[in-house]
């Protein structure tokens, strides 16, 4: 079999469709499967990836112009699949990506999977455009996506995902969401939740090393990160705390320029993305990890720092599978609440009483668990597929 997958990011660039591509596309690489990944990533490949027979990376180089990108990136599965034909192509994004996806897709009669993480809608077109920030559940409720200016868009999207042959979502509450808004049959869709990264523990018994609070991922309003770094300013603990932030995106010189106002640049630390790897080293001895977003549908960061035994103090509103064992969470429309959560977990007592809580919680699903339920999906399209093409 042969499986085109397609991403808007690839690592060293830090994301949950990073992760899945080049996670995902290396176990399913094997004799008698053939991954070609096609990315929008810029950075050379690895020798992990380039030196393997059955897997090849295809990068795009991404431009200033949206629209451009896209035309580039058809043209670019165009060819390889005239080259190559492929028998399902999964992207990894329902609109960027998955909008020019979707038309070679057509063109050449190959089935297409769609894997839902974020919301395109929600988080690129009314967030970044500086919109009132409000939560997932707000915007769909308050039907803003049926306003004018969104409205194409919608349809757009609407059109990817009901002309997929499958679309997998990592969360139940998005996928009931999809389901509604996008007019999604129950029988085309289903939840494969993210995977728990066999990371070992790295610090389990007592305080860490470090007082530093961080986060690592995306600087995008999504993430709501000015709300922390102005918590983090107005709370009240002793100096040698500190904040580190890792990653890029295009809110990270706002946040840079905010540190700078807000006179904390001595405790903040905003360092640029690294390899997973190396970030896990860098946030090992940390205080915990803080995920303030407006909402985060299936953060894989928290399931790495649960995986690592670091403390994580998530948004209230996730879509995580394990978000009723939380012990505490964040409220993202107050400052205060971070604030309040901040200084609860610079209390050591109550920093113990909140770790020993967090690393009590129970999620089996390794990258076994998602590759079987991918692969039983995948053989199951190809079936289809090709007797359909027999009839």
């Amino acid at each position: 079999m042969k499986i085109l997958i397609a991403t808007g990011i690839y690592p060293p660039e830090i994301g949950g469709p990073a992760t899945y591509a080049h996670v995902l596309g290396h176990k399913l690489a094997w004799p008698d499967t053939y991954i070609s990944v096609v990315t929008f990533s810029t950075a050379p490949s690895s020798p992990d990836d380039s030196e393997r027979i059955h897997y090849k990376v295809v990068r795009v180089v991404r431009g200033r112009n949206k629209i451009w990108n896209r035309v580039k990136f058809l043209w670019t599965v165009y060819k390889l699949l005239r080259k190559d034909r492929h028998d399902i192509i999964y992207t990894l994004d329902w609109f960027a990506v998955g909008f020019p996806v979707a038309l070679v897709a057509k063109w050449h009669g190959i089935p297409y999977v769609v894997r839902v993480g974020g919301d395109y809608l929600w988080e690129q077109r009314y967030l970044e455009s500086g919109q009132k920030p409000i939560t997932l559940a707000d915007f769909y409720k308050r039907e803003i996506h049926r306003q004018w200016r969104y409205r194409v868009f919608f349809w757009l999207i609407r059109w990817v995902l009901s002309g997929a042959a499958h679309v997998v979502f990592n969360s139940d509450r998005q996928r009931e969401l999809c389901e509604k808004h996008y007019g999604l049959a129950n029988w085309k869709t289903s939840t494969i939740y993210n995977p728990v990264p066999g990371i070992t523990v790295l610090h389990r018994d007592t305080l860490p090393e470090r007082n530093d609070f961080v986060f690592w991922g995306r600087f995008i309003v999504m993430k709501n990160l000015d709300t922390l770094v102005r918590a983090f300013a107005k709370a009240k603990f002793p100096k040698e705390y500190t904040l580190t932030l890792i990653g890029d995106g295009p809110r990270k010189k706002e946040i840079v320029a905010l540190v700078s106002e807000l006179g904390i640049k001595d405790r903040v630390n905003i360092i640029d993305t690294m390899p997973r790897g190396e970030a896990w080293d860098r946030v090992k001895d940390s205080r915990a990890l803080v995920v303030p977003s407006w909402t985060d549908i299936s953060p894989n960061i928290v399931y790495e720092a649960l995986a690592m035994g670091l403390p994580a103090l998530v948004t209230k509103e996730n879509y995580l599978s394990i978000s009723n064992k939380l012990p505490e969470t964040i409220d993202p429309n107050s400052v205060e609440d971070v604030v309040a959560k901040l200084e609860m977990l610079a209390d050591d007592t109550k920093y113990r009483v909140f770790t020993e809580a967090f690393r009590a919680i129970s999620f089996k699903n390794t990258w076994d668990d998602v590759l079987r339920q991918h692969e039983a999906l995948f053989q199951q399209i190809a079936g289809e597929n090709i007797y359909r093409r027999t009839q």
